[in-house]
């Protein structure tokens, strides 16, 4: 079983386009396979945690990983990219979110601000 908060964007209707906040749950339907078949969910978080600043595709991938505790060497393996890659984009989230402290950032993007 899988489960993460994370930024989407918005695929149709008014608000197409729009990032968001969601919680994704998910369980692949054969363990054997489980990239085969599985089963999604996807909570909007909206009304609880706006989107306040426009992120990257990286930038909001870092930013799920920074919220699951990882350091950016961690990060980085998950990735697929040099820890020093991800303390810039890490660097760029704090510039975004007014934050001061690695900690300071991960509490605004939990939505403790």
């Amino acid at each position: 079983m899988y489960a993460d908060n994370r930024v989407m964007q918005r695929v149709g209707g008014a608000h197409a386009g729009e990032p968001f906040w969601c919680h994704v749950t998910g369980r692949a339907i054969d363990r054997a396979a489980p990239h085969a078949a599985g089963i999604w969910t996807f909570e909007d978080l909206s009304a609880q945690r706006p989107v306040t600043a426009p992120l990257t595709a990286r930038e909001r991938e870092v930013a799920a990983q920074l919220m699951q505790g990882l350091t950016s060497k961690a990060i980085g393996r998950v990735l697929g990219i040099s820890h020093r890659t991800v303390e810039i984009y890490r660097a760029r989230l704090m510039r975004k979110y007014g934050a001061s402290t690695a900690a300071d950032l991960v509490q605004k993007l939990m939505g403790g601000v």
